[in-house]
């Protein structure tokens, strides 16, 4: 007869943590996924054409988790109907080089691009504090 000997380590309260860990994780990380956001729709809207005031307030935000990662995105729809059928003026505006005769002093192409550009470290920034605040 042989004598075997083992150790038993049960790793459940330590998954269980992880699992706990990663959850408050996502709730910052969403949190501050709003912020950036809400942020990112405020800055771009206040550099999109107003003309009739559509596309700035045909603009949404979304954010939502797939598995462990949290997704935000800003959207503008404006479509109109138009003699070649639907026509996304939100689309075309947003790509032209430049307004010829922009109807708001201040507006400009790339709305949404370029506030993006300019503040994506801030809100990676803000994010990852939601994420501390949220595992203390």
């Amino acid at each position: 007869m042989t004598d075997k000997s083992g150790l038993t380590f049960d790793t459940s309260a330590f998954t269980a943590g992880l699992d706990s860990i990663g959850g408050k994780a996502l709730e910052g990380g969403k949190r501050g996924m709003h912020d950036a956001m809400d942020d990112l729709l405020r800055r771009s809207r206040e550099l999109a054409p107003l003309d009739k005031g559509t596309l700035r307030t045909t603009a949404w935000t979304e954010v939502e988790t797939e598995g462990s990662s949290v997704v935000g995105e800003v959207y503008y729809s404006a479509v109109e109907d138009g003699n070649s059928g639907r026509f996304n003026y939100a689309l075309y505006t947003h790509e032209m080089g430049e307004f010829k005769n922009p109807t708001t002093p201040g507006t400009q192409p790339k709305y949404l691009e370029r506030p993006y550009k300019e503040n994506v470290e801030e809100y990676r920034n803000w994010i990852a504090e939601e994420i501390r605040k949220e595992l203390g």
